[in-house]
């Protein structure tokens, strides 16, 4: 369960008022409360089984604020009345959480939609309730501004709306996400034209750099988690295979997927067969640049050249020098294309440090 910043607010002042040290965990260990704190915690399966039962573990006591999808108070101790405590606390935040979706704003239904924290009929209540249509073809954008709360970020995306073809809705402290509809005459590529614009003009407004990852279509309402995830998920695998771009589109990341999945070791072994000892002096900073750019441009030659602002012998030389040392003609194209895959292993290290 993802709780906005109204939210924490309000259990963050239930937690201050023990006289305790307390966290507040999700169902991961991850911590909720105190905002910042970076811990993830092991939760007992016995606890994960019967959450709403205090749990004495480690010299703390946890429990769940309810048997589906709870959030976890943890308090330091474990006598009968710290016990005691842990169970008022879970209560009272119960009761507001309770309260809070009892009273569902169209941008929480949205939320709940999105990250699959409701199915079935009362996912169809709650599309009726706020007239969001269950057929329309739509697809996910998810945004993740590094370096700016959401609040203001949700502010900036005001002017960026279109009425009745939008929703967005807050998904983490640094991550929005849009509901956008596809329309028939402009197709998927006006979202993508849409994405790249806007992280443009949001670049040039702000000073700072928002990723955009974008799902495949979806024509039915109660498929967008899966979209919301796939829209997730290409944020998490471009940063990791191309560092210089940020909008990433789900279909167009297929091999970055599936190298995505091979195992870092695995992956590290296959990249030392061409990035090693002896070839680190050839493959410096300006040598990988030259051969990416060269694959960005598709192999050609004279473009690769202008874009590099050199003389189109230079780049010549330069292949053929990779060609000499490691028997691979970056020309041919099975050639480029069992170098890229050899390239891009070597980056699948860094894919647990980019995940949002």
């Amino acid at each position: 369960m993802y709780l906005d910043h109204r939210i924490t607010v309000k259990i963050a002042r239930i937690l201050d008022m023990v006289d305790l040290s307390a966290l507040l965990l999700d169902m991961n260990g991850n911590v909720i409360l105190p905002e910042g704190d970076q811990r993830v915690f092991s939760m007992p399966e016995e606890l994960l089984q019967n959450p709403t039962m205090p749990f004495v573990y480690g010299g703390v006591t946890l429990i769940g604020t309810t048997e589906e999808q709870p959030v976890f108070v943890c308090l330091h101790g474990d006598s009968e009345d710290v016990k005691k405590c842990a169970v008022l606390c879970a209560e009272l935040i119960n009761l507001m959480l309770r309260e809070d979706m009892s009273q569902t704003s169209r941008d929480q239904a949205l939320r709940m939609m999105l990250r699959g924290e409701v199915e079935g009929a009362e996912f169809e209540s709650l599309a009726v309730e706020h007239e969001i249509p269950m057929q329309k073809s739509r697809c996910v954008l998810y945004f993740y501004f590094q370096d700016m709360e959401v609040e203001q970020a949700m502010q900036m995306m005001g002017g960026a709306l279109t009425e009745g073809e939008e929703m967005i809705t807050e998904v983490g402290h640094h991550s929005v996400a849009m509901l956008k509809t596809v329309e028939e005459e402009s197709g998927f590529e006006a979202v993508e034209e849409f994405a790249n614009a806007f992280e443009n003009s949001f670049l040039t407004e702000s000073g700072t750099t928002v990723f955009i990852g974008i799902s495949d279509p979806r024509d039915e309402l109660n498929a967008i988690p899966e979209a919301f995830e796939e829209a997730r998920n290409a944020i998490n695998v471009g940063r990791v295979y191309h560092g210089n771009k940020h909008v990433f589109v789900y279909r167009n990341l297929l091999l970055e997927r599936f190298l995505s999945d091979v195992s870092p070791e695995m992956g590290a072994r296959y990249n030392s067969c061409i990035f090693n000892r002896s070839t680190a002096r050839l493959f410096n900073d300006e040598m990988v640049h030259t051969i990416e750019t060269f694959f960005d441009n598709s192999l050609n030659l004279s473009e690769t050249a202008r874009k590099l602002y050199i003389h189109r012998n230079t780049l010549v030389y330069r292949l053929e020098k990779v060609q000499h040392a490691i028997g691979l003609d970056l020309r041919n194209f099975e050639d480029a294309v069992t170098f890229k895959m050899m390239m891009l292993l070597g980056k699948g290290g860094n894919a647990r440090r980019f995940r949002l």
